[in-house]
């Protein structure tokens, strides 16, 4: 007979084995670890909010999800294919649901709980999920891309921003952890906490994986993270101080962390939640990987 159980770290393992047997377009990127980071390491996860579904001794499903505020967020979640269209789903939905409203939440989204997130929506390759929060009362509207670039058949030439930067009198580095209160204040008074969050999340990487820029008097004024978010590889948050956009930092940061994946071995980068897709395309030659679908329903 099914029974659920809540998800504890312990199950990390056998978490990252059902969601690479199921989630069939990113076999082999639940890693323990990368789960671990968005979704234990997230400061408002409390384990009441995860489960998993269990047959005997079989991981059927997983219902994962993250309250900020008054509104709740869907972060992850899967049925074997071998067990949907029985209700299982639809019945691990509606606990979780009610546990929200039970808390005061009045709004569930799907899936892009920035800054802890895997996906910035729902792929929406993955059809199944796609009729099942449709059919569930989620209303499915605003689409976001991701983009990737292939780092083995790209060199990335830095020579030109390397000239730029010192005409400019600015410097990249990599992010160091006694800076840590410095740089957090900046991008919390420039970008907001929720990038702050993100790219901060780079000093749990080792290396460290953000890159800041500093001008002449030492101040920063732009910065780049990559696998802060979704999957290795994953590319974003950046962003450029407003008076210093349009003269190449933003190209120069982009690519010190394609460099930086290249050395270190990584095939692709994913540009995740793209905005600017004409930047992309025209800077590194990125294609659009895949789109997302992000959307909410009241409760």
């Amino acid at each position: 007979m099914a029974h659920y159980t809540e998800l504890t770290q312990d199950y990390l393992e056998a978490l990252s084995d059902f969601c690479n047997a199921n989630c069939e377009l990113h076999q082999g990127q639940f890693e323990p670890e990368i789960l671990k980071k968005r979704i234990f390491d997230d400061p408002s996860h409390r384990n009441e909010h995860g489960f998993l579904l269990f047959d005997n001794k079989k991981i059927i499903g997983c219902m994962i999800g993250v309250t900020r505020r008054e509104e709740g967020w869907l972060k992850l979640f899967g049925i074997d294919q071998t067990y949907r269209r029985q209700g299982f789903g639809k019945a691990m939905l509606k606990k979780l649901e009610a546990l929200f409203k039970s808390e005061g939440c009045n709004q569930i989204h799907v899936l892009n709980a920035a800054p802890y997130y895997l996906t910035p929506g729902l792929d929406v390759r993955y059809t199944d999920a796609f009729c099942f929060l449709h059919s569930n009362g989620y209303q499915l509207d605003n689409y976001v891309h991701n983009m990737s670039v292939d780092l083995q058949k790209n060199d990335f030439d830095f020579s030109q921003s390397d000239k730029l930067l010192s005409s400019l009198e600015v410097t990249i580095e990599r992010l160091a952890p006694q800076n840590h209160a410095e740089y957090l204040q900046w991008v919390s008074d420039t970008w907001g906490e929720g990038w702050a969050a993100e790219s901060c999340n780079g000093l749990k990487n080792d290396p460290i994986t953000t890159f800041i820029t500093r001008d002449k008097h030492k101040a920063i004024r732009g910065f780049a993270s990559y696998d802060v978010t979704m999957f290795r590889g994953g590319f974003g948050p950046t962003g450029v101080d407003e008076k210093l956009r349009g003269l190449g930092i933003g190209k120069a940061l982009l690519l010190r962390c394609l460099l930086d994946m290249k050395q270190r071995g990584y095939p692709r980068c994913e540009i995740v939640w793209v905005g600017p897709i004409s930047f992309y395309t025209h800077t590194v030659g990125a294609k659009i990987c895949a789109t997302f679908v992000q959307g909410s329903k009241k409760i």
